[in-house]
């Protein structure tokens, strides 16, 4: 017997993608589910352009047929509902046990990408539902990076963390174990690149981090934390916020006279 070695993560979502399956996550809770497992650890969605619904919306809804609309559901009514219980009631099955869930840890849900351009280390969280960084996005990111000084040409390297990493829920995804694979990835970046800088976009770093400051030290590594790029692209104002954080890097930069 042959061994069976599983997909990556990387090739199962490729599979997935050219077998035009999407995988699909609940936006609310619904009814009668358990206590989630999963959460999005950044909440910003990706504004799409708004999907036109022709003549559907201006269908009027059928009537309803007089059988139905008229004559009240038949209610049944319990006889004898306080008295002993009938035979055919004696000689019924008892209830099933109610099933107890195990209390697994939530599991975070967020993609990550983490990228090295010039001496600037980028975490970059995507929106929710993007697996990969957006034009647009990656315009607004080049656009800030050139009052830095640094441009397309000097990405050095670029990589995405989609977590979890994994489908099997007995495998534990927890925050913790989110954040050592982050941190993982972020410290062998900083070895081998040694970037001055790191500029974190969105929510997922400060929430992994425990960051409750603009700005701090990531080890030795000095960090800004900036709004995510698609509140930028959707909320100008959050532009403003960018541009006041950035402002004393723009000023320190040493300019070739």
């Amino acid at each position: 017997m042959t061994d069976f070695t599983p997909l990556s993560e990387a090739s199962r979502q490729h599979y997935l993608s050219a077998m035009g399956i999407d995988s699909w996550y609940p936006r609310v809770r619904l009814p009668a589910a358990p206590e989630p497992l999963v959460f999005d650890l950044d909440d910003t969605d990706y504004a799409t352009p708004p999907v036109e619904t022709g003549s559907v919306a201006a269908q009027p809804a059928p009537e309803a047929s007089p059988a139905t609309s008229q004559q009240p559901a038949e209610v049944p009514i319990e006889k004898n509902p306080t008295g002993p219980a009938s035979a055919a009631d004696a000689g019924a099955e008892p209830a099933a046990p109610q099933v107890v869930r195990s209390k697994a840890a939530p599991v975070p849900r967020f993609a990550l990408s983490l990228s090295v351009v010039g001496d600037y280390l980028i975490a970059d969280t995507l929106a929710r539902g993007l697996s990969q960084p957006t034009d647009s996005g990656q315009q607004l990111l080049l656009n800030i990076l050139a009052t830095l000084g640094v441009g397309a040409a000097d990405v050095r390297t670029h990589h995405v963390v989609q977590w979890p990493l994994f489908t099997n829920r007995k495998v534990d995804q927890g925050l913790d174990q989110a954040r050592v694979y982050v941190d993982e990835k972020l410290d062998q970046f900083i070895r081998q690149y040694q970037p001055s800088m790191m500029l974190s976009f969105g929510a997922v770093m400060p929430k992994l981090q425990g960051w409750q400051q603009p700005q701090g030290d990531y080890g030795d590594l000095p960090w800004v934390g900036l709004p995510s790029l698609y509140q930028m692209l959707n909320e100008p104002m959050k532009k403003a916020i960018c541009w006041h954080r950035i402002k004393p890097l723009v000023r320190s930069i040493d300019r070739p006279t």
